[in-house]
């Protein structure tokens, strides 16, 4: 099943593979360019500190006002970022639902309230995956940190360190693995938002979780077999030429499982 989904993919791509790596392409550089925001915030705060006078007042208002700076930076970031996943979201699974691709399918979120409802559900899937992390991973990562800090303090002899070490890695091992399934779980919910846009969140994640229903492991090994092609991208071909050809994969993966069931 997994070759003849890689071959659709592969298929898919011919006479979009350019247009797929700028969109690709496009998206990560404005990734980076909204990570360098917060370095202007702290220069603006810099140059604002030395104009203003040297008072409590003017300090009390400066950090807050940096703090309401981060705020509004990080909705323009989300504003900025999540339309264009829903976008690369709508043009890669368009192809993979056997629907045309054009450059509307991707400004289409781009308006405002599109672009709102995808930042919402963005931010939805990403708390949601921060609380299971926190599930999994927080128990091996307080024994690890524990272990070494009291290491660190000279308060443990060395079977112990070695074997509480040991325990805690195999516990943040097994965390990440668990974690990395049960993430599974919401791999639908854009791909259910580009079918239906007007749906709702929790109808989205309800549908998603149906449909993952015991294919989240193989969801995770499917993802993980496009290890080597990241490895080599890195030596040899370029990423912008495997990249497309992945996302579209991932695309025709969650298509078939949302296909109608008969």
């Amino acid at each position: 099943m997994n070759k003849a989904t890689k071959q659709t993919s592969k298929e898919l791509l011919r006479g979009h593979r350019l247009a797929s790596a700028v969109l690709l392409l496009g998206g990560a550089v404005l990734a980076v360019a909204t990570g360098f925001l917060p370095l202007l915030l702290d220069a603006a705060a810099t140059r604002a500190a030395s104009a203003l006078p040297q008072t409590p007042a003017a300090e009390l208002g400066l950090r807050w006002g940096k703090v309401a700076g981060g705020m509004l930076l990080a909705l323009l970031a989300a504003l900025l970022c999540a339309p264009l996943r829903m976008g690369r979201e709508a043009w890669f699974f368009g192809g993979a639902d056997e629907r045309r691709r054009t450059a509307a399918r991707v400004l289409f979120w781009f308006q405002p309230r599109w672009a709102l409802k995808a930042a919402r559900f963005a931010a939805a899937l990403t708390l949601r995956k921060l609380f299971w992390a926190a599930v999994y991973l927080l128990p091996g990562g307080f024994l690890l940190a524990g272990t070494l800090l009291q290491a660190a303090g000279g308060g443990m002899n060395l079977t112990l360190l070695v074997c509480a070490a040991a325990g805690g890695a195999v516990l943040t091992a097994l965390g990440i693995g668990f974690y990395a399934a049960t993430a599974q779980r919401y791999a639908l919910v854009l791909p259910v938002l580009v079918k239906q846009p007007r749906c709702k969140l929790r109808n989205a994640l309800r549908l998603s979780a149906a449909r993952t229903e015991g294919h989240c492991a193989a969801l995770l090994r499917f993802r993980l077999s496009f290890a080597p092609w990241y490895l080599l991208s890195l030596l040899i071909v370029p990423l912008f030429y495997i990249a497309p050809y992945i996302a579209q994969a991932r695309a025709c993966r969650h298509a078939e499982l949302l296909a109608p069931i008969t």
